[in-house]
């Protein structure tokens, strides 16, 4: 595999893991201290190391669509799984925050 896609990987998968790791942070965080707007900032701080994972791959997928191979490998695989679940964390506990606020409300 050439050396820029091994970069782009490993970028992709450093920043959607710092990503992930924040969001679970910040649910941990919430339900240890009840900080609702503190959950949400560090989600927010959070979507910003999962953006640049973005970025990444929107290069990547760029790259190609403009005649540039992209080759597949499973370094490349693994990243894109890291990247997939950090999105799918980050929406889940957002979610989570919305419903810890609204219980907070009704109970």
């Amino acid at each position: 595999m050439d050396e820029k896609t091994v970069e782009q990987s490993m970028q992709l998968i450093l920043h959607a893991g710092n990503g992930r790791s924040m969001v679970i942070e910040a649910v941990r965080d919430l339900l240890r201290t009840g900080d609702v707007s503190g959950a949400r900032a560090k989600i927010k701080e959070a979507g910003q190391e999962i953006g640049e994972a973005h970025d990444i791959q929107t290069a990547m997928i760029s790259a190609e669509c403009d005649g540039q191979p992209v080759e597949k490998s499973i370094l490349l695989i693994h990243a894109q799984d890291h990247f997939m679940t950090a999105l799918a964390v980050r929406d889940m506990a957002q979610l989570m925050v919305d419903m810890y606020e609204n219980l907070g409300k009704k109970g």
